[in-house]
């Protein structure tokens, strides 16, 4: 997709920014004084951040950046061009681009994406390029897998943990969230390249429901897990479970709610906090509309 390169240089993102975005950026010489630190030297992060619905979103370096690039995008659709190279990107593409390598990318403005992004450097950057099958695939490496994969990666951790502070112990643990990262896309790089079907990707979005009811979710942030819009995760969501997606979620706290119920002397009030519910009265509530009875009533019922 040459012809929507940048010419020239361009701005990161636009003046305001992107709603809700993240953006951590590591003083120059906080990052000076951390390269010499034994801890940091051999993979340092020292940019990262979370754009959603990036629309405009267009970096253009012509000298390439002094770090190498991380970009895994989550949703929607971009490109990306350097030398006589070009791609598009869509959901569950996992781009590096090195350091020092002339390069442009951005959003496609039809349907611009969702990305997560992180800068690093480090003595230990090369060994995990070749790791990763990209040190033959410059001057830029593209691979796919399945946008859910974020999730399993951790890399919103990355500057989730930037954004506390840049102590030592902070860009230590970015790093080592980092190096989980590069092994997890290692692990994938079997599977890599296979389609998953909306269908399949909804499906392990509703597996991690049910596994880790307690987690907080958001709905959009279930559909960017499963690379659908929201109103589409939604329609697919329900043909497979026949709930919408919050309303699963509160079925899944529910079912715990009863396994302690039934296992436990704990009180009402703790149930509801242990399920996942920080009201004792919106928890009977809900456990009387799916159950049929109140949390009291329920454990003195004779079951079995």
């Amino acid at each position: 997709m040459p012809d929507q390169s940048p010419a020239r240089p361009l701005r990161r993102a636009r003046p305001e920014g992107f709603a809700g975005q993240h953006l951590f950026v590591l003083p120059a010489p906080v990052r000076s004084t951390s390269l010499a630190h034994p801890l940091l030297r051999s993979l340092l992060v020292t940019d990262a951040g979370y754009f959603p619905v990036a629309a405009g979103h267009n970096v253009g370096r012509p000298a390439g950046a002094e770090t190498h690039l991380l970009i895994f995008c989550l949703k929607g659709n971009g490109w990306v061009r350097s030398r006589e190279r070009s791609a598009a990107l869509t959901a569950g593409d996992a781009l590096w681009l090195p350091a020092r390598t002339p390069h442009a990318y951005g959003a496609d403005p039809d349907d611009p994406w969702t990305i997560v992004w992180v800068h690093f450097q480090g003595n230990d950057v090369v060994s995990w390029q070749k790791e990763l099958g990209w040190a033959d695939r410059m001057p830029f490496g593209l691979r796919s897998f399945a946008p859910e994969l974020l999730a399993d990666l951790g890399l919103d951790r990355i500057y989730a943990r930037l954004e506390r502070g840049y102590a030592v112990a902070d860009l230590v643990a970015a790093g080592v969230q980092l190096r989980s990262a590069f092994s997890g896309l290692v692990d994938a790089g079997a599977s890599a390249g296979a389609a998953r079907s909306a269908k399949e990707r909804a499906a392990a979005v509703r597996d991690a429901l049910a596994s880790d009811p307690l987690r907080p979710f958001r709905l959009e942030e279930l559909a960017t897990r499963a690379g659908l819009s929201v109103p589409h995760f939604c329609a697919i969501f329900k043909r497979l479970s026949g709930y919408a997606p919050i309303d699963f979620l509160i079925r899944q706290r529910i079912r715990l709610a009863c396994r302690l119920l039934d296992s436990t002397d704990a009180s009402v009030a703790d149930i509801a906090t242990k399920s996942g519910f920080d009201d004792p009265y919106y928890f009977s509530r809900c456990f009387r509309r799916i159950m049929g009875a109140s949390p009291r009533a329920y454990r003195k019922a004779v079951k079995g």
